[in-house]
C-alpha cells in the first residue's frame, strides 16, 4: 500500500488487498485513515464486478475524510456475491484488525447495480447500520432486502438517468419509511464517474458531500 496526502484532512494508505475468507482469499481494494484509532468503516458495491478506477478513487477520498472504505473484487452472481460481501463483513468487523470500528456497526455504498448487493448484505447482516445508493433502481428485490434490514437509505438519483427508474424508487418510500431522497434534474448516467462522457462535477460534489454527511450521522465515530 502507499500512503497519500490530498483533499480532505487525513492521511491515508491505499492500495488492492488481500481479505481472508476461510481458507480463500478474496482480492479487493481498501483504503484507509494512515493514523492511530478504529474508524468509521463503508464497503462499497460498484456497478462493474473489479473495483474500476472511479470506485478506487472514491475509497481514497473517503479515506481522506475519515471513513475507512473497502471495494472487494465480486462476480456477475448475486449469489456469489452475498458469500463474498458476509466475508468481507467478516473481515472488517474482526477485533483484532486494528483500524475499523466495523464491529460496532457499518455502512455500504452502491453505485449502479452494485445496489442489489449492497442491499442483499444489509440484509444479511445486522452489523450493517446504513445505506447509500447512486444511480440505482429501488427494484422489488431490493425494497424487500432493505425493508429486512430496516436501516436508514440514502438514495441518490438523476431524472436525466436512463437506466434508473427514478419513480418506481420514490414508490417504495411507504415500504421504506427511513429512505431519503435526492433528485436531480437533468444530470446523465454518468454525473458521478470522473471518467465517464457525461460526469457533472457540480453533482458529484454534492453527492459525495451529501454521502460523507450520511454516513457521518449514521455510523460510529473514530475510536
Amino acid at each position: 500500500m502507499s500512503v497519500q496526502t490530498g483533499e480532505g484532512t487525513t492521511e491515508i494508505i491505499y492500495g488492492s488487498g488481500s481479505i481472508p475468507a476461510g481458507a480463500a482469499t478474496l482480492g479487493g481494494y481498501i483504503a484507509r485513515p494512515d493514523l492511530s484509532g478504529e474508524w468509521p468503516t463503508v464497503v462499497i458495491f460498484g456497478p462493474e464486478p473489479m473495483p474500476t478506477s472511479t470506485i478506487k478513487d472514491l475509497c481514497r477520498r473517503f479515506a481522506r475524510y475519515g471513513i475507512a472504505a473497502v471495494a472487494p473484487e465480486m462476480t456477475e452472481s448475486h449469489t456469489e456475491n452475498r458469500q463474498i460481501a458476509m466475508a468481507v463483513s467478516a473481515f472488517i468487523t474482526t477485533e483484532d484488525g486494528g483500524w475499523s470500528n466495523a464491529r460496532f456497526g457499518y455502512g455500504s455504498i452502491a453505485f449502479g447495480s452494485g445496489f442489489h448487493d449492497a442491499a442483499a448484505l444489509a440484509a444479511d447482516d445486522g452489523r450493517a447500520m446504513a445505506v447509500a445508493a447512486v444511480g440505482g433502481t429501488i427494484d422489488e428485490l431490493i425494497s424487500d432486502s432493505l425493508a429486512i434490514a430496516n436501516v436508514p437509505v440514502l438514495f441518490i438519483g438523476s431524472r436525466g438517468d436512463g437506466t434508473v427508474d427514478i419513480d418506481a424508487s420514490i414508490e417504495a418510500k411507504d415500504a421504506l419509511p427511513q429512505t431519503s431522497y435526492v433528485v436531480y434534474s437533468e444530470a446523465g448516467e454518468g454525473w458521478w464517474d470522473v471518467v465517464a462522457e457525461d460526469f457533472d462535477d457540480d453533482r458529484a460534489t454534492d453527492t459525495f458531500e451529501r454521502l460523507v454527511a450520511f454516513f457521518g450521522e449514521q455510523l460510529p465515530v473514530r475510536l
